[in-house]
């Protein structure tokens, strides 16, 4: 069929206010706003976005909203960057050559906490070594990529405060091995902001520690055209609770930090740029995380002008799905989470993803979780054929204003940390993490009051017998890694005074990458900070849990028609903070309340129906309790009003949709004298 015969004509033309009007008779469909204070409409038209002119651009037009150009859909897919979090070096390379014969096309790994904060393995805490790499030795490099064809598969490891120690021990490595450094391409950076951010203290002062960026990104410019140097990196603010506007703002004012601080220390803008990797948290906030990394590109493409109007620059987009979503109840709920965000990272245009295992909340992940998160990128790539779609947002009114408001106001949050003098600034004075502490303590609200959903956790909670799915393994422990010492004696070729250079040559020498710290640290102070409070959105309601395990609730429905809305209302909240809940329905007299609340022994009641009929009957049935400890619930908005009122009479609390489940129940835990810490 030729499309120009195509013809609609006996489809009449409906007026935008018919469609407006529909959508208001649904009381469900309505404009809400976001944590980002974004008023996001219930329908959208072609006049919100007739004012946005950029929208005409195609991709690798001037700003990248739409993505870098067709030949990036073309020639290839994403980057499967899985990042592999076992603690043992050897298991590591194991599981990467298993993962590469299957599907997998970067050598990623996850650097444990103490390697990203400049410590040895000797040095540092169980938990701090217990997921993710401590590359420590140019062993330790030999071991990792042992046949590993690094001429053919891209790097991806975030070093944390300095990659310096890395840099070296790969530099060793390639010439011990007669490989052409020139050959690796991929990413090995250093975000020293980030790092700082996220655990309060770095080893030594920002000063060095960009003293460090501007001498990897040379190292690389020269050397390794091909490898990116620099991370910025939003996971640290996402992971605390920080919103979508302030992921994008200090994404930007870090990007803004690092170039000023390489251009005073001799790098031109156009050597910085081609070393820099974006790396972002997605959550499962579908259309706002597609914004997201759109309104990104978009953003990043005026701050580079704003050094220098003739540059341009792609950036290099890295996305993780959300370690803040994942819970450790209900863990293959955590999957289908990462399938959906995995999802909007590509839709938004990631050029690289890592899916988090379902099981990582428990430490490392077990070798079916990696699996399953690998073939998740297999299928989105091979049977969606998601990437052969330039843009595939591109043009939807909602999210092109979505992406327009998201930009607009990251923007002024920017401006306003530039304005004060800058990112490291900013973290110094607490400005940042105040203002994360305070959009978590709003998400925190809005996740315990159920306003916010975490499917398998605040709605639709498995059944108790059910809900601990931990995959066991074996704890790991630091003692099973053997590290030779290295004495400053066996430096002695060298003067006490080191360059960043003598390092590199040191690294084939048997140094740690935790002595160089110590030896650079002699020379400068540590940095420190408040640091950000890491989150995890289900932590309160596992932690609940715990008390209420084995107790019960009694829910009676009454035969009025509300009754089964309401119970479905109670069941959902109780059920959310781990009690098992058991119903009677149509009852109509008080004396059958009291019967069965004589007969089944539950902690607590909850009684569901008209306000006029709870009324008649409960206060009766209160009677029959006057020397007992009963505690009941009654459901409904309507019921708020009367509170007081109800609790003279007997009744514990008014629960309604929005009924803040942490407070109700640790109140309820009070009076049965259970002690509780959440």
């Amino acid at each position: 069929m030729k499309t120009n015969t195509l013809s609609f004509h006996e489809f009449t033309r409906t007026p935008k206010e018919d469609w407006a009007q529909e959508v208001s008779k649904n009381t469900a469909i309505s404009s809400k706003e976001t944590l980002e204070n974004i008023f996001l409409k219930p329908l959208y038209f072609e006049s919100d976005t007739a004012h946005l002119d950029y929208l005409q651009q195609s991709p690798a037009g001037i700003d990248y909203l739409r993505g870098a150009g067709k030949e990036s859909y073309i020639l290839g897919e994403w980057e499967i960057t899985q990042k592999i979090d076992l603690p043992s070096i050897k298991e590591s390379n194991k599981l990467l050559l298993h993962s590469l014969r299957n599907g997998q096309n970067t050598a990623a790994f996850t650097c444990s906490e103490a390697m990203r904060q400049g410590k040895d393995i000797d040095e540092a805490t169980e938990a701090e070594v217990a997921s993710g790499a401590t590359i420590s030795t140019l062993e330790d490099v030999a071991h990792l990529f042992q046949h590993v064809a690094l001429e053919a598969v891209p790097l991806f490891l975030n070093t944390g405060c300095t990659s310096v120690p890395l840099l070296s021990f790969l530099k060793a490595y390639c010439v011990d091995h007669n490989f052409n450094m020139r050959q690796l391409k991929g990413t090995v950076g250093m975000d020293p902001l980030g790092t700082l951010a996220e655990y309060g203290r770095v080893p030594l002062s920002t000063r060095d520690l960009y003293d460090h960026l501007a001498y990897a990104t040379r190292l690389a410019h020269s050397n390794v055209p091909e490898l990116k140097t620099i991370i910025v990196s939003s996971i640290p603010y996402h992971n605390s609770g920080a919103n979508a506007v302030q992921e994008l703002a200090y994404m930007l004012a870090t990007g803004v930090q690092y170039i000023d601080e390489c251009i005073k220390r001799g790098l031109s803008l156009h050597q910085v740029l081609p070393h820099m990797t974006f790396s972002f948290s997605v959550s499962s906030h579908l259309f706002m995380e597609i914004s997201k990394l759109r309104a990104f590109r978009m953003l990043w493409a005026n701050v580079v002008r704003a050094f220098d109007d003739t540059a341009v620059s792609v950036p290099f987009i890295h996305t993780e799905t959300s370690h803040l979503t994942q819970s450790k109840e209900d863990m293959y709920t955590n999957a289908l989470r990462s399938t959906v965000q995995a999802f909007a990272s590509i839709v938004g245009g990631a050029d690289s993803l890592h899916i988090e295992p379902y099981d990582s909340v428990t430490s490392s992940s077990s070798q079916f979780a990696h699996r399953l998160a690998r073939n998740t990128h297999l299928i989105l790539q091979h049977e969606t054929h998601i990437s052969k779609v330039m843009d595939p947002a591109g043009g939807s009114w909602y999210v092109e204003a979505y992406t327009h408001e998201l930009m607009t106001k990251a923007w002024e949050l920017f401006g306003n940390i530039e304005d004060h003098g800058g990112m490291e600034e900013a973290l110094k004075q607490g400005r940042i993490q105040d203002e994360v502490e305070q959009m978590k303590v709003k998400r925190q609200e809005d996740i315990e009051c159920r306003i916010e959903r975490l499917i398998g956790v605040t709605h639709y909670a498995p059944k108790q017998q059910d809900a601990s799915q931990e995959i066991k393994s074996t704890p790991f422990k630091k003692e099973e890694i053997k590290m030779d010492k290295y004495s400053d004696q066996n430096a002695s070729e060298f003067s006490s005074n080191l360059s960043l250079e003598d390092y590199t040559k040191l690294a084939s020498k048997g140094v740690t990458a935790g002595w160089m710290l110590k030896q650079m640290a002699k020379q400068t102070q540590p940095d420190s900070v408040v640091p950000l409070t890491k989150w995890r959105a289900a932590e309160k309601f596992e932690k609940i849990r715990v008390y209420t395990k084995g107790m019960s609730i009694g829910i009676m429905e009454l035969t009025d028609p509300s009754s089964r809305k309401k119970a479905e209302i109670a069941r959902s909240l109780f059920e959310s903070a781990g009690f098992a809940c058991e119903t009677i329905k149509n009852i109509d007299s008080y004396v059958e309340i009291a019967d069965w609340m004589n007969e089944q022994k539950h902690e607590a009641y909850v009684i569901c129906g008209s306000d006029e009929l709870v009324e008649k009957l409960l206060t009766k049935a209160m009677t029959y309790f006057e020397e007992d400890s009963v505690y009941v619930y009654v459901v409904g908005e309507e019921h708020v009003s009367r509170k007081t009122q109800w609790q003279q009479k007997g009744v514990m609390s008014v629960i309604h949709p929005k009924t803040n489940v942490i407070q109700c129940v640790k109140k309820l835990l009070c009076a049965l004298e259970v002690e509780v810490h959440v």
